[in-house]
Order: C-alpha cells, then structure tokens, then sequence
C-alpha cells in the first residue's frame, strides 16, 4: 500500500485544471494495468471452475472490452469531479483509491459469483 501512496502523491496544493487532468492521465496506464492483472487473474480463477462451451466465448470478450470502457469512462470522471470539487492535496489520491478499490471489486465478484455457485452445486450433489 505504502507503494501505490508514493505514486499518488500532489506536489502542490493549487493546481490548474491542466495540472489536475494531467496528474490523473499520467497515472491511468497503472489504474490499467491494475484492474488488467486482477481482470486476468479473475478470469483465471473461472476458467479453473467452470469450462467455457464453444460460442460462449465471444461474448465474454465482449463484456471484457465493454468493461474495460466503462472503467476508463468512471475513471474519467476521477479528474472531472477534482476540477470541480475543492482543490485540496488529498482528493486526487482518495478519490483514485475509492475508485480503483470499487472497480476491483466488480472485477473479482464473477469469480467470487463462480466459486459460491461451484459450492453450492457440489452440496446439491451430495
């Protein structure tokens, strides 16, 4: 944790909005490549317990991709909602969190979803 707080630190207290965006936009590749490993990790996790049949596949892609938009579009609002807020040193960072936290857990709830399920129907078969 103490890593991800060093990389979301504010320099200074008063920024411009160009500053503001810009410190939002220079850490959206690491918000990525976050919720990209646990994405990859859940969906590992599922492939484990459940086996995907043919033509289903497609349109877990597509919910992927469709997820990964949503994601950038909330993260987006990360900076609109700074711009507008009162500019202190700490939103940036809380808010990145409280974001970041909130996508991880939509990205592991199917696989959570599959293990409850997976239980569930093991107890049905004894």
């Amino acid at each position: 944790m103490e890593f991800l707080n060093s990389l979301l630190t504010v320099e200074d207290e008063e920024r411009s909005q160009s500053e503001i965006i810009g410190w939002w936009e220079k850490r959206r590749i690491l918000y990525n490549l976050i919720v990209l490993v646990c994405g990859l990790v859940s969906l590992g996790f599922m492939q484990i317990l459940v086996y995907l049949r043919e033509g289903r596949g497609l349109s877990v892609h597509i919910g992927i991709v469709g997820f990964a938009l949503v994601c950038n579009v909330c993260y987006t609002l990360g900076w609109i909602t700074e711009i507008g807020a009162p500019r202190a040193k700490t939103y940036g960072p809380k808010m990145f969190k409280a974001g970041l936290y909130f996508t991880l857990f939509f990205v592991f709830l199917p696989a959570f979803l599959h293990v409850v399920f997976s239980i569930l129907n093991l107890l049905e078969g004894i």
